[in-house]
């Protein structure tokens, strides 16, 4: 699991499948699988066994069993965060979800410590724990990043793993929340399905073993493949592009990826377009499009946003430093505007930059102005 100084982050994900084979007690052999469409079928069909999860969730979960078998190919680590409020219906799920993985590691509570310490590198991680904690989240954040690498007494460490996390609520931490993909566990009435060991057991040699097989001939095609999904915003954006190039020989399944990922994608818009940083953008819109105005102080943007936030029934009050302070970090630098104390010059430049900042945070009045330049350009992008 842990590596020292300059061994590369993606040794372990780059040997050979035998040699991660030799790790398991019973070792998977590699079975054909006949198409790309057979087999996302066959894992689809097992995954519906389940009556918690929806047609939607099976389709996210079956592409995500792809994924999990050419992390090193992918631009941004597999991550599935599932919401399961029933624990009878949690623990079936990561009991099934693991027959789809030749290494998967399932554990409890987690913390940064107890992963540093595991004995192999697993095929997923999966991660069972019934309330959200920071401490959870702090190491989701660090788990989910590419090339990410702690230091502890001396040594480097990268964590960056496949990961499923199971919790009883939603994750908080917005950060986290954008990197994942998103399944839903519903409760259900009925009686759960009865998989004994040697059913399982059985499920886990034929999926396992022809994941198996998919990766043997599918990965120096996955390395150089490329997909895209120009229509979803970022991160939106890389889950779909690592989601579909993990699927080779088949476009009808790639096609389906960004309809998966819509309503997800919608989720991420509204929330960014809710944020401090677009109403502080709104504001900065607005004034930028009054008729012959060259500036704006702070506080005249700050009042702007707090009216849009009460026009949006938000309790919130920003000050004027704090506006500031973000704008900067936006890369909007105030200045000295003589007596009337610190600002924005409308310059042309800045004026491109805020409008160029509506579009990527989705303001919700950046519908474009047909008196300014800067939205007409936008409008034909």
């Amino acid at each position: 699991m842990n590596s020292k100084t300059g061994i590369a982050a993606d040794a372990s994900l780059k040997s050979t499948d035998k040699t991660s084979q030799s790790t398991l007690q019973h070792p998977i052999d590699p079975i054909e699988f006949g198409t790309t469409g057979n087999l996302f079928d066959e894992i689809r069909d097992f995954l519906a066994l389940h009556p918690g999860l929806t047609t939607d969730s099976v389709q996210k979960l079956t592409y995500f069993a792809f994924a999990i078998q050419f992390p090193e190919c992918c631009g941004i680590w597999p991550f599935a965060s599932v919401v399961a409020p029933d624990t009878a219906g949690s623990s079936l799920f990561l009991r099934m979800f693991s027959c789809l993985s030749i290494t998967p590691v399932q554990i409890g509570e987690i913390t940064l410590s107890a992963i540093l310490t595991l004995p192999q590198r697993p095929g997923v991680l999966l991660i069972d724990q019934l309330a959200t904690s920071s401490e959870l989240e702090r190491v989701l954040r660090i788990m989910s990043r590419p090339g990410s690498r702690i230091i502890r007494k001396g040594e480097l460490y990268d964590i960056s793993i496949p990961t499923l996390v199971c919790t009883a609520e939603p994750l908080r931490d917005r950060w986290v929340l954008d990197q994942a993909l998103h399944i839903t566990l519903a409760p259900t009435r009925g009686p759960l399905p009865d998989f004994d060991p040697e059913m399982l057991s059985e499920s886990t040699r034929k999926l396992s073993g022809k994941l198996l097989r998919y990766r043997v001939m599918n990965l120096a095609k996955i390395h150089v493949s490329h997909f895209d999904a120009p229509e979803l915003s970022s991160p939106m954006r890389e889950i779909a592009s690592m989601l579909g190039r993990c699927i080779v020989d088949d476009a009808s399944l790639r096609r389906l990826v960004p309809m998966l990922l819509r309503s997800q994608d919608q989720d991420v818009r509204a929330r960014r377009t809710d944020s401090v940083h677009a109403v502080e953008i709104e504001a900065a819109l607005f004034l930028s499009h009054e008729n012959k105005r060259g500036q704006a102080r702070i506080g005249e943007i700050t009042t702007i946003a707090n009216g849009i936030l009460r026009g949006r029934d938000e309790s919130m009050q920003l000050d004027p430093r704090a506006v500031g302070n973000h704008l900067r970090a936006l890369g909007l630098f105030s200045e000295r505007l003589g007596r009337a104390g610190r600002g924005i010059r409308f310059t042309n430049e800045i004026r491109q930059k805020i409008h160029q900042l509506a579009r990527a945070y989705d303001v919700r009045s950046a519908q474009g102005d047909v008196r300014c330049q800067f939205c007409v350009e936008g409008n034909t992008k």
